[in-house]
């Protein structure tokens, strides 16, 4: 599994197409891309469900997946009780997938640095 995390619009998608084409191009054919698994996260939350249980089975099933997240932790403190539940859930999914992950990269300005 290879992580990929950064602000919003900063160019994750694109480089995880970049990255799943090399893989794919190398003879793995699990490259998929999870996008956005922040969403996930916001609507298993909304709908009363641990988001941790739907993350870890798709990760399993798919060893080469590539997962995009967005930081959240970055700004200011959401006044919302929810936004700061689904901020720190977030955060929190995101630390155990890099510590799962074969590599990590942040991506920044459509400039991606690996961390892992």
């Amino acid at each position: 599994m290879i992580l990929i995390t950064g602000g919003a619009y900063q160019g994750k998608k694109d480089f995880a197409e970049k990255l799943r084409k090399q893989k794919y191009q190398a003879g793995e054919t699990d490259a998929e891309v999870l996008a956005d698994i922040h969403e996930i996260i916001a609507e298993e939350l909304r709908e009363g469900r641990d988001p941790w249980i739907v993350i870890e089975d798709r990760v399993q099933k798919q060893p080469g997946v590539i997962v995009t997240v967005n930081e959240l932790g970055c700004g200011i403190v959401p006044m919302d009780p929810f936004d700061r539940e689904w901020r720190e859930v977030t955060g929190r999914i995101s630390c155990k997938l890099a510590e799962q992950a074969e590599e990590v990269y942040r991506v920044t300005c459509g400039i991606a640095v690996r961390i892992k």
